[in-house]
């Protein structure tokens, strides 16, 4: 995983620096500095939306020359380019050593499987709470059922 240093400048300041005139660390410090503003490299929602147009076209509904001269030409021009350069990366194919490492390194598979065994014949583990809690329910219910039937 990596991580965005969103302190660069004063990483970079403080390398210039001696020890001795190190920027303090307080909040006071932090906001009497030069504010830079931090930019976001993730693409917000809705502002680079592709057209409706250009997902007929994707979906081979309309033909590109319905597309020409409209503001959806860069969406056309990037998913050509796109097709080009996964066009390379279509044909290649693994080495077969990394295949063999790959197979290698899955489990191996059993003979047996859990679905293989009826229900009626797995085993089941109920804790001793869920046990007395249910023997509980249904003291419970034959009480209720006692007390309506004694009562008519």
């Amino acid at each position: 995983m990596m991580h965005d240093d969103l302190n660069a400048n004063d990483r970079l300041e403080s390398m210039e620096r001696p020890t001795s005139q190190m920027p303090s660390r307080s909040p006071r410090a932090r906001q009497e500095s030069p504010a830079t503003p931090l930019t976001d490299r993730e693409v917000p929602i809705g502002v680079a939306r592709t057209n409706d147009l250009v997902h007929a076209w994707l979906d081979g509904e309309l033909p590109e020359a319905a597309l020409s001269g409209t503001e959806s030409a860069h969406h056309v021009d990037f998913w050509k380019r796109l097709d080009r350069d996964l066009e390379s990366r279509r044909v290649m194919q693994t080495p077969a050593h990394v295949q063999q490492k790959i197979m290698d390194a899955l489990p191996a598979l059993s003979t047996t499987t859990a679905t293989e065994t009826p229900w009626w014949g797995r085993s089941i583990a109920i804790s001793p709470i869920a046990v007395a809690a249910a023997a509980a329910g249904l003291l419970a219910l034959g009480a209720v059922v006692g007390a309506t039937v004694q009562g008519r």
